[in-house]
């Protein structure tokens, strides 16, 4: 089943029926993202230079420690960031 054939059936689907859709999907997206981060977690480690787009848009900084699904990040300001392993790029140099 494509994707636009999912979306035009919907209207008919019953409201206990999208709730499963909806677990479903929620659940598939949670997967994704945990091995995303398991990969991350083991990719990254203290001293790594790396970057990151964020709401102060795009800055570079060292990573000070990895934790389970984000990583501690000084980028030279008077605060280290917490920032999640998905969203971290290694820095060349």
């Amino acid at each position: 089943m494509s994707y636009h054939e999912i979306l035009s059936g919907l209207h008919s689907l019953s409201e206990g029926e999208l709730r499963s859709l909806n677990f479903a999907v929620c659940d598939q997206l949670k997967r994704m993202r945990n091995a995303e981060s398991a990969r991350k977690r083991f990719l990254f480690k203290a001293g790594d230079k790396v970057s990151f787009s964020g709401r102060h848009g795009y800055t570079e900084g060292t990573v000070v420690r990895v934790k389970r699904k984000k990583a501690i990040i000084n980028t030279g300001e008077f605060r280290n960031w917490d920032v999640p392993l998905n969203m971290l790029s290694a820095v060349e140099g």
